[in-house]
């Protein structure tokens, strides 16, 4: 990411948070299951309620499913406070986030520490790791399956919110009584207007001028019912992320990405058994960084950007028969268009998609699953000729879950995926730009296959899963020469990239105990996870960036007082997780570029040499639940972030002048505190 807008943002969160310091934070240093009203899914696919995301804290204060996510076992998460998460071993890139079955691919917002959709929309959460469904697709590490609320058909109701970062309100209610219905929602961040406070109050941003931010994203959906069984339903998402500022007269920054969704659904009840759901649905993403450097007399500038824009249509009908029987079917196809790299290149791809599954299930005793999809892709040149292969690639997911006795059970689950884009993830050197481009010819699709088995026991109170992993991933991309990015010679992002194949395996436990006082959460993980490419590192295998050897997270709650009006309790959360990887030069030598000129050159090892030290945090909490079963209930979070104040490195960079490696940590300890009222 880019470090002075990140330097901006720390000094931002120190002031506001009473913990403002004069210096710069820099110190030198060298599955698949079933989806239930319970949580209690186990580990493979888990419904995410909202209430379990108060035991979990965001630097932001406004906690969310992600959030939650990132602590559960086979997870491991990215820089501190950012809301990146790698599943068994996979890339960022590899996990698929949906809104009623469209796909979200900027789900960041504030560089990447909160979520660009809001909560009060989302109606269901579902995660999962693998044993997918037959109409996830495009994925090869998780999928974030949100169902989105309806509009209250007869009553109307309304929300607000309010943290140190975003303020928000949301609503509902009937447009026709009975007929046509609304739920909107609206978001913004003033962290413009906080930057250019703090920058009046202190010498240190003296330098940095122009700062300009806008944070927002937007939410709406009308559902009209036709009649008792049919329905029409049509929403729209949008959201920005844009930053801008000038260091004196030496460089302009900008930098910036977004989301416009729009989606028609009609679903139709045939009979008892039946239903089936058509949409029509359109997705733009967009994003880019400018870079604006006068270095001596001459200006240079550096113009990166990604974007991608689909049309899609689905069908999916699901019969529900006696016996515990269910079997389902579909139909996608999408056009993409992709524009990404240096040089002003559009290209097309074309998607289409047959799935089906099976599903049989016996309460306290079985639950079987069969999933299949049939991939068939085209590359479409600018001419609108076929220029490239096409390809049908199978596709599938089993999952069995046997119940040995009424509370030991095991499951079992392995998948087979395909993904028909890359993501070329926080591209080197400090920049904050993703760039999701095609697969082709020259850069097959992304493809995976995992297994899991494991064992659950469930009691009353305790709950207790524990199970083995094992993935392999081909088709990776990686950069190979980071710095040719910055040439505008360059063509395109396939110059500088090269393919490998990754590896993981590993153990998952978790560990639940909830009772109507006390609630606690224990998830370690064990795994490797290396990446293999031929042209890199002597074509030896070297640790994945994020590959974290330990992980263990701690949640604990306890509900002090209750009563019909209002709750208090108090939440902590602690995290040990193994360093990260980075790469910097084994050491230093002389060479010479004549006999009285000598130059200093870097020795390097292999790639991702270095661990950082581990990163621990602790986080303590309250939460007030007041004015229930009235009109206006309403609910007030507060906690310390980070208790001991730990510097946990988020990355690293070299000194030339002093010749000297500094690290950067972000957050110190500091306060958050988040609110919110019903009307």
């Amino acid at each position: 990411m880019n470090r002075p807008l990140f330097i901006l943002v720390v000094i931002a969160f120190s002031s506001l948070c009473y913990v403002m310091r004069a210096q710069t934070p820099q110190k030198d240093t060298i599955d698949a299951s079933i989806i239930s009203s319970s949580k209690r899914a186990f580990y493979g696919a888990k419904l995410v309620p909202s209430s379990d995301y108060i035991t979990t804290f965001s630097p932001l204060g406004d906690n969310s499913a992600i959030t939650f996510i990132q602590s559960l076992p086979g997870v491991s998460s990215g820089t501190e406070g950012s809301s990146a998460y790698f599943v068994r071993g996979g890339n960022l890139g590899g996990n698929l986030i949906t809104i009623d079955g469209v796909p979200i691919y900027g789900s960041g917002h504030i560089l990447g520490f909160t979520t660009t959709y809001p909560q009060d929309i989302v109606k269901e959460t579902h995660f999962f790791a693998g044993g997918f469904s037959s109409e996830e697709g495009n994925l090869t590490s998780s999928h974030i399956m949100i169902s989105s609320k309806d509009g209250d058909f007869k009553e109307f109701a309304g929300k607000v919110s309010a943290s140190p970062f975003l303020i928000g309100a949301s609503s509902s209610g009937p447009m026709i009584r009975n007929k046509l219905s609304f739920i909107g929602s609206l978001r913004f961040s003033p962290i413009g207007y906080e930057l250019n406070g703090i920058k009046n109050m202190t010498e240190a941003m003296d330098s940095i001028t122009g700062i300009k931010a806008i944070v927002y994203d937007f939410y709406g959906k009308l559902k009209w019912k036709i009649n008792d069984k049919q329905n029409l339903s049509f929403s729209v998402f949008n959201s920005l992320d844009s930053y801008c500022y000038n260091q004196g007269h030496v460089s302009n920054d900008n930098m910036g990405w977004g989301n416009l969704v729009a989606s028609l659904s009609y679903n139709i009840t045939p009979g008892v058994r039946w239903k089936i759901t058509n949409a029509l649905d359109f997705n733009h993403f967009q994003n880019h960084q400018i870079m604006e450097k006068t270095l001596g007399e001459q200006e240079n500038k550096i113009h990166l950007h990604s974007g991608l824009s689909e049309t899609s249509i689905r069908s999916l009908a699901l019969w529900t028969g006696g016996k515990g029987w269910n079997i389902q079917s579909g139909f996608k196809m999408r056009m993409a268009s992709f524009n990404s790299g240096v040089a002003n290149i559009s290209s097309k791809r074309l998607f289409a998609v047959a799935h089906g599954q099976i599903d049989k299930k016996k309460n306290g005793k079985y639950n079987l699953r069969l999933s299949t999809r049939i991939n068939s892709f085209s590359s479409i040149g600018q001419t609108g000729n076929v220029r490239m292969r096409r390809s049908v690639d199978p596709e599938y997911s089993l999952f069995g879950r046997m119940y040995l006795t009424k509370w030991l059970g095991a499951e079992v689950s392995a998948d087979k995926t395909r993904q028909y884009y890359h993501v070329l993830e926080g591209l080197p050197l400090g920049w904050s730009l993703d760039m999701i481009v095609p697969a082709d010819n020259d850069v097959l699709p992304e493809k995976a296959s995992q297994q899991y088995v494991g064992l659950f026991v469930s009691g009353k109170t305790h709950h207790l899963s524990i199970g083995v992993y094992k993935k392999k991933t081909d088709n990776l991309v990686f950069f190979e020469d980071a710095t040719q990015i910055f040439s505008q010679a360059i063509l395109g992002w396939k110059e500088i990239i090269c393919t490998g194949s990754g590896f993981s395996k590993g153990l998952e436990l978790l560990y639940e105990f909830d009772s109507k006082i006390v609630g606690a959460k224990i998830s370690y993980t064990l795994s490797k996870t290396d990446r293999v490419f031929p042209e890199i590192n002597e074509g030896n295998p070297f640790p994945a960036k994020f590959d974290r050897r330990h992980i263990l997270n701690a949640q604990f709650k306890w509900l002090i007082s209750k009563s019909e009006t209002r709750e208090i309790g108090v939440t902590s959360f602690f995290t040990y997780q193994s360093g990260h990887w980075e790469t910097i030069p084994a050491g230093h030598y002389i060479g010479w570029i004549s006999p009285k000129e000598a130059v200093i050159i870097d020795y390097n090892t292999m790639i991702h040499n270095w661990q950082t030290p581990p990163y621990i945090r602790c986080d303590i909490g309250a939460f007030w639940h007041y004015g229930n079963n009235t009109k206006n209930p309403g609910t007030i979070n507060v906690g310390i972030y980070n208790l001991f104040n730990r510097h946990n490195i988020n990355n690293i960079s070299f000194d030339p002048l002093n010749r000297k490696w500094k690290s950067l940590s972000i957050f110190p300890i500091m306060p958050t505190i988040s609110w919110t009222m019903d009307f």
